[in-house]
């Protein structure tokens, strides 16, 4: 084989290596989530203290009302998944399973008050009430690539930036 012919080789190998990374960082999904189950050590107006084998996580009452928890009580046992900056995105009672969806598509709009998030899809236009701390949100531009996940009863619980 001429040395040419090897270059060449050697050259097609690592374009076609390249892109298959850049295809793999692509299609990446968004980091795994800590779950984590507990139980309930307090109940205060606004908050309820939830002790975990990894720590003690402290809720917000009226994001665990939104989430369908209402009359929590010393004992209950929950699970709570949180993102990677440790921000709990869900809570659910110890047992149940989320039935979450992944969906990719690029930022269309998000109201003043961080209350809806409108997606362009490959399937259209989407639009999901919000259901995660708004903080997340404001770096993000419209046109934005992101993955959205979305919750049971169709909110959105996290965004990661792709």
């Amino acid at each position: 084989m001429s040395t040419h012919h090897l270059v060449s080789s050697a050259l097609a190998i690592g374009l076609l290596c390249t892109g298959m990374i850049a295809q793999a960082k692509e299609s990446q999904q968004p980091p795994p989530h800590l779950q984590a189950t507990g139980v309930v050590t307090q109940v205060t107006p606004t908050a309820i203290k939830l002790k975990t084998p990894f720590a003690n996580v402290t809720l917000n009452v009226n994001a665990t009302e939104r989430s369908g928890f209402s009359n929590l009580k010393i004992g209950d046992e929950l699970t709570v998944w949180m993102n990677e900056d440790n921000i709990v995105v869900d809570v659910h009672r110890k047992g149940d399973q989320p039935q979450h969806r992944l969906i990719t598509g690029k930022l269309a709009f998000s109201d003043q008050a961080k209350t809806q998030m409108k997606l362009w899809t490959p399937e259209g236009m989407q639009t999901f009430p919000i259901k995660m701390d708004e903080a997340r949100l404001h770096n993000l531009k419209e046109g934005t690539l992101v993955t959205v996940e979305i919750d049971e009863l169709g909110r959105l619980m996290d965004i990661h930036r792709n």
